[in-house]
């Protein structure tokens, strides 16, 4: 999750974030630190147990830039992870004293993006979601929020469940079943974290399913919105979508109809 930071407030997490990305290049200041690709990991426990979860954040940057046609992760991304919660609360109440508090965070001021987490039941899951926030800020600076998130609850999941077995699609399927299409324009609207419940996580989930796997059209909409070019008009991808898709809502009902058979 990136949180919404006040000018103040960035200024402390640019400091903060330069202390630490000092101190991860610094000899022996973390217990165990290993480079995998452009990803540098800092750790106060050991890694090896870990390996396969470096191998799969690191897959993830390739299986974005593929899924979405976005180019290749070049920006290094740094994630530094505690054994213990208290350990993690301390050290975030020391250098961002104004983000609120989370399980896991990412943070991205104006250096390299920054991953945090400790490890708890869903420590895997949470390094998957903040760390697929980090390589995509590293490939597109156009993410609204409910498609940033929507696509970190995508790709949280380990790779071979993320088209069928994620844990949103069967609420997703009853859903559908009560003919309940979110309404993308709300999640369009929304602005910050905060007003992101469990639906606002699941929707945006299923509307990041349905552009990945959906029709072919929707995807190439959802890809071209994330490499437009600055300058051009900002259309929300609501209303892209609407004009290439005119049965947007029937069409999602029936993509999640056909994945419950």
């Amino acid at each position: 999750m990136l949180p919404s930071l006040t000018r103040r407030e960035m200024l402390l997490a640019l400091i903060g974030a330069c202390a630490i990305v000092r101190e991860g290049h610094a000899a022996a200041t973390w217990p165990a630190e290993q480079a995998v690709g452009n990803l540098l990991w800092h750790a106060d426990f050991s890694l090896e147990p870990h390996q396969q979860l470096l191998e799969e954040v690191a897959q993830l940057g390739f299986d974005i830039a593929a899924m979405l046609e976005l180019p290749p992760q070049e920006e290094k991304v740094h994630l530094f992870l505690f054994s213990r919660k208290e350990v993690y609360e301390a050290y975030m109440k020391q250098y961002f004293p104004k983000v609120p508090a989370r399980r896991a965070l990412f943070i991205k001021a104006r250096g390299p993006g920054m991953v945090f987490a400790y490890r708890s039941f869903d420590f895997e899951i949470d390094v998957r979601h903040e760390a697929t926030h980090a390589i995509l800020h590293t490939m597109t600076s156009h993410v609204p929020l409910w498609l940033d998130e929507g696509l970190a609850e995508y790709f949280e999941v380990p790779r071979d469940r993320r088209a069928s077995d994620n844990p949103h699609h069967p609420v997703m399927i009853e859903q559908v079943r009560q003919r309940q299409a979110p309404r993308l324009e709300q999640l369009e609207a929304l602005e910050d974290l905060q007003s992101m419940g469990r639906d606002e996580y699941r929707e945006a989930w299923g509307w990041v399913h349905f552009l990945m796997h959906g029709p072919p059209l929707a995807t190439a909409e959802l890809r071209k919105f994330l490499v437009r070019d600055s300058s051009e008009e900002s259309l929300p991808l609501s209303r892209l979508l609407r004009q290439r898709l005119p049965a947007l809502d029937p069409m999602f009902l029936a993509h999640f109809a056909e994945n419950a058979r």
